[in-house]
């Protein structure tokens, strides 16, 4: 009888000791199952608005348009840049403000496929040496429309989408 006992202990005690090691490695199993999943395929993500510098110089003058390229009506500014040497007078279409920080902003709403008016940026002045070399950096910014609570629209400029520059020359060449 007691030889009996013994066998049943040790089968209770190897099924005891087969389930605890079964079970460690179950947790780890599952952690593995629950940290480690992959997906395949995607989807492009837009962000609905996007604008596009059009410059032309002619004259030393730099013609500045920003077109709206995007799916939906947004905002715009413009920064100019020239060497330190060379101050930029700038004119205007209508439809542009000089800011305090140095943009200019376009007073409208920039609808889908449409394009502001015309911003002059000129040097004037510039030695004959320096004609065929001259740069003004145009650096463009646009925002989306919001609108405020009482459905006034408004541009939230710490949300700007797209910054562009682009540097062209005297000679066309960019």
């Amino acid at each position: 009888m007691k030889h009996d006992w013994i066998r049943k202990k040790t089968t209770w005690l190897a099924a005891g000791a087969l389930l605890l090691l079964g079970s460690a490695g179950a947790g780890q199993a599952m952690a593995y199952f629950t940290t480690y999943v992959t997906a395949a395929g995607g989807h492009p993500v837009t962000l609905g608005y996007e604008t596009q510098i059009e410059e032309e110089v002619e004259n030393m003058t730099k013609h500045i348009v920003i077109a709206n390229t995007g799916e939906s009506d947004c905002y715009v500014r413009v920064k100019v840049f020239s060497g330190i040497q060379f101050p930029v007078s700038f004119s205007q279409e209508g439809g542009w403000t000089l800011a305090d920080d140095g943009y200019w902003y376009y007073d409208e709403i920039l609808p889908v496929g449409e394009k502001t008016s015309v911003l002059l940026a000129a040097i004037e002045n510039i030695p004959e040496e320096y004609k065929e070399t001259f740069n003004i950096i145009v650096v463009q910014e646009c925002t989306p429309v919001l609108y405020g609570d009482d459905g006034q629209p408004y541009a939230d400029w710490d949300r700007e989408a797209d910054t562009t520059t682009d540097i062209g020359t005297a000679g066309g060449e960019e």
